[in-house]
C-alpha cells in the first residue's frame, strides 16, 4: 500500500495564501474525518500559530527533525496536537489535526542542510515512517529560494501554487514554476494540482479588470485544467485564521468552494477509506 499523499502549498512571495490554503484545506479534510499532518517549514511559523500550538521548552520541532538523526530525535516526538477551539457557545474539534512545529530557530536549518548535499529528500525521508499514521500531510513552505523550501517541495508529491490576483501574484507564480522546472526531474513522483488565484476582487457580479487580467494571465502560463476556483478577498478568513476556525464555522462555506475542488482534486490519491469521505458536493 503506497504512503498517503503530501501536499505542499508553494509560493515565492508573501502574502499569496500559502499558509491559508494549507490551513483550510486541513481544516477542511479534519472535518470530514481525515487525520492530517501539519508540518510547518516556515520560519515564521505562520501554520503553527494559527493552529494555536504553543512550542513547549524540550520538545523537538521540525528543526530538531531536519538537522538530527532519528536515532536522537524522533519524528513522533515532535507531532503537536491541535487544541480545540471555543467558538461562542460550540467547541470546534481539532481531533483529526497535527501538527509538526517550527519556530523562529527553524532559519539555521538552511545551512544544515545546504552541507548536506541533499537537501531536497530530506523532509521526505523524515516524513516516510510516520506518514501512514495519517490520511494526509500538508507542507507549508518559506515563501522564497531556500534550502526550506527545497525541502519542502521534495517532499510532496502533490503541489498547489496559492498566487495573489494581481500583478505581484503573477510574477510570484513564474517565479514558483521556474523552482518546479529546475527540480522536477528529480522528483518524477510530483504533481501539480493547480492554482488558486488568491484574494480575488469583485464589483458586484464581475471581477474587476486587475483581477480578471491577472487570472487570465496564469491561466495562460499553466493551462485552464490546472485553475482551480479563486478564493475571494473577505474579511471572513481574517477573521477565521484569528479565532483559529474556517469560515464555514463563521457561517459561509461558500468561501470555502476553491478548498472544495482541491479536496476533490486530491481524492484519488487518498486511501479508499479517506477518500469515500470527500463529497461530491462541498460541505
Amino acid at each position: 500500500m503506497s504512503n498517503p499523499p503530501t501536499v505542499v502549498s508553494l509560493g515565492l512571495a508573501g502574502g499569496q495564501g500559502k499558509s491559508t490554503v494549507a490551513l483550510m484545506l486541513g481544516r477542511y479534510l479534519g472535518r470530514l474525518g481525515i487525520p492530517v499532518l501539519f508540518v510547518d517549514c516556515d520560519p515564521q511559523s505562520s501554520l503553527t500559530s494559527f493552529l494555536g500550538v504553543q512550542v513547549q521548552p524540550h520538545t523537538p520541532t521540525l528543526l530538531e527533525v531536519l538537522t538530527q538523526p532519528e536515532e536522537k530525535t524522533k519524528i513522533i516526538d515532535a507531532i503537536a496536537s491541535v487544541p480545540d477551539v471555543k467558538l461562542g457557545d460550540r467547541t470546534i474539534s481539532n481531533t483529526n489535526l497535527f501538527l509538526i512545529p517550527s519556530d523562529d530557530g527553524l532559519e539555521s536549518a538552511n545551512y544544515k542542510l545546504a552541507s548536506s548535499g541533499l537537501s531536497l529528500f530530506i523532509l521526505r525521508n523524515r516524513l516516510q515512517p510516520i506518514v501512514s499514521n495519517f490520511g494526509v500531510a500538508i507542507v507549508d513552505p518559506p515563501p522564497e529560494r531556500s534550502h526550506l523550501a527545497q525541502t519542502s517541495l521534495g517532499a510532496g508529491d502533490k503541489w498547489v501554487i496559492p498566487a495573489e490576483s494581481n500583478v505581484k501574484g503573477v510574477q510570484s507564480l513564474l517565479r514558483t514554476m521556474e523552482l518546479i522546472k529546475e527540480f522536477k526531474a528529480a522528483l518524477p513522483y510530483g504533481e501539480l494540482l493547480g492554482v488558486v488565484p488568491f484574494r480575488a476582487r469583485w464589483t458586484g457580479l464581475h471581477p474587476t479588470n486587475a483581477t480578471k487580467t491577472s487570472i487570465d494571465t496564469m491561466r495562460e502560463l499553466v493551462a485552464d485544467e490546472l485553475m482551480l476556483p479563486h478564493i475571494l478577498e473577505s474579511d471572513v478568513f481574517k477573521n477565521a485564521i484569528n479565532q483559529r476556525v474556517a469560515p464555514t464555522d463563521l457561517g459561509q462555506p461558500n468561501l470555502e468552494y476553491a478548498i472544495h475542488v482541491l479536496a476533490q482534486r486530491l481524492k484519488p490519491a487518498l486511501s479508499a477509506e479517506y477518500a469515500k469521505l470527500i463529497p461530491a458536493e462541498p460541505v
